[in-house]
């Protein structure tokens, strides 16, 4: 049974976080499916089990109270046959990556091996380029530990927020002064601090209460 976030892989947590969204309300369903994912055991055999030995499993799970801490980013990550390098410089990103990162970000809760895929590329290879995208998100969910997932999931949209925020001031700064472009500059000006006021990664909450 998993009973820590360094043994819990990016797939078990999306399951995790589905199960949340599908048992929101109901405790008991919540727990027993959260401890299926966990245990690898089916619902009907965990209600087969004598009641100190759920309860003991429930104490276990309780690593879920609280949320995971990201690890630092890697130089590379090799799970199974595939060595992924994360591109750490956004200005080397093309823009497929960045176009697809934000249709994923779109999509809703619990896509982060389609998130991270579009960071970690194969070594030597360009991204969606002479590989399997879909081999790369399935080797994140079944071998990446969610700690390195979140910790490479908040180093990528720090870097992607200071880039949004530099991109607005260059443009805010090349703007002609005149009044028919007052209005302009003042809303880019609001949209920065409101983006440097809203830094960060928020974390997921936890599962268990």
């Amino acid at each position: 049974m998993i009973t820590n976030y360094n043994s819990l892989t990016v797939g078990k947590y999306e399951a995790l976080l589905r199960a949340r969204a599908d048992h929101e309300g109901d405790t008991n369903e919540l727990n027993l499916h959260v401890l299926s994912i966990l245990s690898d055991m089916t619902v009907d055999q965990l209600l087969d089990l004598k009641v100190p030995e759920f309860r003991a499993m429930m104490d276990r799970a309780g690593f879920l109270c609280t949320a995971p801490r990201p690890s630092d980013v890697a130089r590379q990550y090799r799970f199974g046959n595939l060595t992924l390098v994360p591109v750490t410089d956004i200005r080397k990103m093309v823009a497929a990556q960045y176009i697809d990162f934000q249709n994923f970000s779109n999509a809703g809760e619990g896509r982060q091996a389609e998130l991270l895929s579009c960071f970690l590329v194969p070594k030597g290879m360009k991204y969606n380029d002479g590989y399997d995208i879909l081999e790369v998100q399935q080797a994140i969910r079944d071998f990446m530990p969610v700690t390195a997932a979140l910790g490479l999931l908040a180093f990528f949209l720090r870097r992607l927020h200071r880039s949004t925020i530099n991109t607005l001031r260059s443009s805010a700064k090349k703007m002609p002064k005149n009044p028919q472009t007052e209005e302009t500059i003042k809303a880019t000006n609001r949209l920065i601090s409101s983006l440097q006021s809203g830094a960060g990664l928020p974390m997921s909450m936890p599962f268990l209460n």
